[in-house]
């Protein structure tokens, strides 16, 4: 079926539908959707983890997507309205393979393998030369990394194993630091993090005097990465998404630890 009045309930899954070529089928997104710059121009239905119900239903959608984690709950909320013409699909990617997995699936549902063939096959082919970049690096001088995705008080929530952001680093030839921790963001308190002590430590956002202030911070003066100057501020589009450009993502960090 050739689904034509789209909503997307992430950023990830409007990126991709847009580079299928899919984009004018896009009738909704989140306030979050913000790539490609047309995006902007497609109404909104709130925000990705709190999705307004009643603006979907007024655009009356044939397709919503969205995620596992995220949006379990529309599909008691569409059968109490009845919906039973719109079809829900929900996503999960943990992997970066996921992640490609998903786009072949995305272009399933919207008639276009051909062109999910051809993006995932230039992702994969993106993926192989960064792999091959990585193994020239001596095992003894890979570098260990953290993701933190924030900080409550003493405590620091991080890229745990279950996470894609996880899985970017070690195809970006990182070492996690949090290979012993369980779930995709665990919580873990600051001494076990300066035990860990991570060469490089990246987050995400545009307020560069974020930085600043930890590396003003004694309790993080302590830590190896702050001492190298080998903390960093990424753009959220590429750490938090799961869309073609989480490759881009593990090239510029691939970049960042190895120069």
């Amino acid at each position: 079926m050739g689904y034509e009045r789209i909503v997307s309930l992430t950023p990830s899954i409007t990126e991709t539908v847009f580079a299928l070529g899919a984009g004018e089928r896009l009738v909704g997104v989140t306030d979050s959707c913000d790539y490609p710059p047309e995006a902007n121009s497609i109404a909104h239905i709130c925000s990705w983890f709190a999705p307004d119900i009643e603006r979907i239903a007024a655009l009356k959608p044939d397709l919503i997507l969205g995620l596992e984690t995220a949006h379990q709950d529309l599909v008691l909320l569409l059968e109490a309205r009845g919906a039973r013409d719109v079809r829900l699909v929900l996503f999960s990617p943990a992997t970066v393979d996921d992640a490609l997995s998903d786009i072949m699936s995305l272009g399933a549902f919207l008639n276009m393998r051909k062109a999910a063939e051809l993006l995932v096959g230039k992702l994969q082919r993106r993926l192989e030369k960064l792999n091959d970049q990585v193994k020239q690096i001596p095992r003894e001088e890979q570098l260990t990394v953290s993701r933190v995705l924030d900080i409550e008080d003493n405590n620091l929530i991080v890229a745990g194993p279950g996470s894609f952001q996880y899985d970017v680093i070690r195809l970006a030839g990182g070492i996690n630091v949090t290979t012993a921790t369980r779930g995709a963001y665990p919580k873990v308190s600051f001494q076990a993090f300066r035990s860990w002590d991570p060469d490089m430590i990246f987050f995400c956002g545009t307020d560069q005097k974020y930085i600043t202030r930890l590396q003003a911070d004694p309790l993080w003066q302590s830590l190896e990465a702050i001492r190298r100057g080998n903390i960093h501020l990424f753009d959220c589009g590429l750490t938090c998404r799961t869309g073609p450009r989480i490759i881009d993502m593990a090239e510029l960090l691939f970049k960042v630890l190895y120069g």
